[in-house]
């Protein structure tokens, strides 16, 4: 039988754990969540994945949809893992919850925190040329527990993550699609397309050859990380600041929606 990972990535950490994990099970297609749900469902895999990064203490907004359509199989080994910069919050208690109401079980869960890349407020941290390394060694040993088909309790928010979420976070998450409307796009943009090719959450259209952003944005500023020319800003204050994306994953990566592991000769 066939695995299956669904992924949520904006400049690559997610994508390049997918990456890693498909590359130790073989067989295994990797598909992004801004697929439509309905024509990537996994009724017939034997192994379905979740990889996503923690936004707002939680899952982004647009995998939460993307889960709540996409048609899975009840009797699969499903497992997650989330990449949080710091705080993994509730995002996989609420993956669990979603996959109880279709019936399934999540079988394994872990979190590896990643580089932070919010770069409308902080430049990049911590130190990528220190952090990717260790993301990589654990995420090898992540890939060949799910292999062997490893059960585990999936990482948990903590009492105080519990309380403050719904006070703290509520608000941004409610916001956040229309916060791009602080996007501001530089006479250096050359029309390549790029921002909306790696966007996640089909955000970006083109208007007279310049990027128009459609207010159901994540806010995983894939859009400033990736533009060759840094014609993307936040709407000034990214102009100068270091970008960041994992730097074992390409745009082309990005771009492509779907691969199978061992690539198809």
């Amino acid at each position: 039988m066939r695995n299956v990972i669904y992924y949520f990535t904006g400049t690559g950490n997610s994508l390049r754990a997918a990456q890693v994990i498909a590359e130790r099970l073989g067989n295994t297609e990797i598909i992004s969540m801004r697929c439509d749900p309905k024509d990537v469902p996994s009724e017939d895999a034997e192994r379905i994945g979740f990889v996503f990064p923690v936004y707002h203490w939680t899952m982004p907004a647009y995998a939460i949809h993307f889960v709540e359509q996409v048609k899975l199989n009840p009797k699969a080994y499903i497992f997650s893992v989330s990449t949080p910069a710091m705080i993994n919050g509730g995002c996989q208690d609420k993956l669990a919850e979603l996959l109880k109401d279709k019936h399934c079980t999540l079988s394994y869960g872990e979190k590896v925190y990643s580089v932070a890349n919010y770069v409308a407020i902080y430049p990049p941290f911590p130190d990528p040329d220190k952090r990717v390394p260790k993301t990589e060694v654990q995420l090898a040993s992540i890939a060949q527990e799910i292999a062997e088909k490893k059960l585990n309790n999936h990482p948990h928010a903590n009492a105080m993550t519990r309380f403050l979420a719904p006070r703290i976070m509520n608000k941004f998450i409610e916001h956040c699609p229309s916060n791009d409307k602080y996007f501001s796009v530089w006479d250096d943009c050359i029309s390549c397309g790029l921002c909306a090719k790696v966007c996640p959450c089909h955000n970006i259209s083109f208007e007279n050859g310049r990027p128009a952003f459609l207010h159901q944005c994540s806010q995983c500023m894939a859009c400033i990380s990736f533009c060759p020319k840094q014609a993307i800003n936040f709407p000034k204050y990214t102009r100068k600041r270091k970008k960041y994306h994992n730097p074992n994953v390409a745009a082309t990566d990005i771009v492509s929606d779907k691969k199978l592991y061992p690539p198809r000769d």
